[in-house]
């Protein structure tokens, strides 16, 4: 099964060190998820740490969603890979990357992914999943901009 893969950028007026401080607590969810998206439990340690697993308990449009997540990859301050072990998708890698960029930090979101659900999940994810991604990633960096600029 090849996963789909959904990219999106932002320049953000913060170090790749906060803003990787900031991406590693899964916690933070709650700060730049969208308004559909009702987060009811997080458990996580505060730091990422390759192999360790972080839980979310949520609910989007009342349909609940349980998910169980690992870090893959730990890179400070550059790279935060998390990969989904108990999720609606059957492949699911989604990468942080921050990089230097003039006066703060270009982000990028790199998720590579495919729902379950056989060809339906496998349509879905080809003609719906990147403008979902889309909005989502949109919303979310605008959130992230918004937390770093209201913190500086």
């Amino acid at each position: 099964m090849t996963p789909y893969l959904f990219q999106a950028s932002t320049q953000i007026s913060a170090t790749p060190e906060a803003l990787f401080l900031f991406h590693e607590n899964p916690e933070n969810i709650r700060r730049i998820a969208p308004p559909s998206l009702k987060i009811h439990l997080v458990e996580c340690a505060p730091e990422a740490v390759e192999g360790e697993e972080f839980r979310i308990q949520a609910s989007q449009f009342g349909m609940p969603i349980n998910w169980t997540g690992r870090w893959a990859k730990v890179e400070k301050p550059g790279v935060l890979v998390d990969v989904g072990v108990h999720s609606p998708f059957s492949i699911w890698s989604h990468s942080h990357v921050f990089e230097v960029l003039g006066g703060g930090s270009l982000m990028t979101d790199r998720v590579e992914y495919l729902l379950k659900g056989g060809v339906a999940g496998k349509m879905v994810s080809r003609w719906i999943m990147p403008e979902v991604f889309r909005r989502m990633f949109q919303g979310r960096h605008k959130a992230t901009r918004h937390y770093f600029e209201g913190h500086q």
